[in-house]
């Protein structure tokens, strides 16, 4: 779905009053393509814009339109037609600037269009995090005038003012997750090899619209008492299941921009029993957890419920609880530590840790949730139990 005309006013209206709140005579923002922690989608909330080659850059200024710089011409139109923002331009071939060979002709497209927007003195937002070393260390020597200033945290908090729109997006993408998993489940057998797996459920959300995927995949026999042959997820091999194999999914597709994930487990024949108690523990922490879910409690309330929980139950629960989810996979941990009160349209994936008291065998289970005025919604419709094939 393409989001409104609202929905980008109400988030370039909130950029520019963290530019007037901080007295910044411009923003700078880097984008990358990882999957990863929450300083990769401050360029995407704001653009609304993929990057599916090198990286982009954006510039914001308090009084005038926004400026968008693409590697190429190919993705400047895919920008052009498709993000936010107005004005995207491909970066200058810069064979030498000031006698340097070329370091990234993006970095010296950003210094001219700087200087044209009278911005040599004040302060410039960045998140330092995904700045270039080499570009932090240019700026400096170019605008030596120019105090760079980390507005990372204050970007994080107008993400997380999250809207209907948002959440909308994630219901349509944790259905992505679901129809991968049914498909995993048509091909699951003895014979058949992680990467067939892992393509089917790619094949599924792809053709629903998703855009990417974070999807991993543990395949062996689950055996108590013993270092398990199981993995915990990783990416995909060329390992061929066996008639007794446990199979560990994490399934996590991204539409128009937003991570859902459903981590599921899959038996080959018979459920193993020591196994198949400790998913029931998962589950049921998780019913515990989600009494916690809701406007107004904390994040850290719900991981303790599900430790004490799973503690209660003879087994360990350790970290990931989880993480907040949303342009960036991880926004935030849900963990022991997290004082953030939920608040209407945020989102996390719930997946406790269950270890046996020995610490040799480990398992997590788990989906996304969204919160909402009442409390919470669960955005899958997977079973919640384990099955085997």
């Amino acid at each position: 779905m393409a989001f409104t005309v609202q929905e980008k006013k109400r988030r370039l209206d909130a950029i520019q009053r963290l530019l007037h709140a901080r007295d910044l005579k411009a923003l700078l923002l880097v984008g990358e393509m990882p999957v990863g922690h929450d300083f990769y989608g401050d360029f995407r909330y704001i653009t609304n814009n993929r990057v599916f080659f090198q990286r982009q850059i954006v510039l914001l200024f308090p009084d005038s339109e926004p400026v968008m710089v693409a590697y190429s011409e190919f993705s400047r139109r895919a920008a052009a037609e498709r993000s936010f923002i107005s004005d995207v331009r491909t970066s200058g071939n810069y064979a030498s600037y000031e006698g340097i060979k070329q370091l990234d002709p993006m970095f010296f497209t950003a210094i001219d269009l700087l200087k044209q927007h009278g911005v040599v003195r004040g302060r410039l937002g960045v998140s330092l995090e995904i700045l270039p070393a080499s570009w932090y260390e240019r700026l400096k020597k170019e605008m030596p005038d120019l105090e760079l200033v980390e507005v990372h945290a204050e970007i994080m908090e107008i993400r997380f003012d999250r809207s209907q729109e948002e959440a909308e997006v994630m219901s349509k993408g944790a259905a992505l997750a679901d129809a991968g998993f049914e498909a995993a489940l048509k091909v699951i057998r003895p014979g058949v090899s992680e990467y067939e797996i892992i393509a089917e459920i790619e094949y599924a959300a792809r053709r629903g619209g998703s855009e990417e995927h974070f999807t991993l995949i543990g395949s062996g026999k689950f055996v108590p008492g013993q270092m398990s042959g199981l993995p915990l997820p990783c990416p995909p091999s060329a390992r061929r299941l066996e008639p007794g194999d446990s199979v560990f999914l994490e399934i996590t597709p991204r539409f128009d921009g937003y991570w859902t994930q459903l981590v599921r487990i899959v038996n080959i024949g018979q459920p193993n029993p020591v196994l198949e108690k400790m998913q029931t523990v998962a589950r049921d922490a998780i019913e515990i957890g989600l009494e916690q879910f809701r406007p107004g409690k904390r994040v850290m309330d719900v991981v303790l419920a599900m430790r004490s929980y799973i503690e209660s139950h003879g087994f360990i629960g350790k970290p990931p609880f989880g993480h907040i989810c949303a342009i960036d996979l991880v926004e935030q941990r849900v963990d022991d530590k997290n004082e953030r009160r939920f608040s209407p349209g945020l989102a996390a994936i719930l997946h406790p840790m269950v270890y046996t008291p020995d610490g040799k065998n480990v398992i997590f289970w788990g989906q996304t949730y969204v919160a909402t005025q009442e409390g919470y919604k669960r955005l899958h419709r997977s079973p919640d139990k384990l099955l085997a094939v």
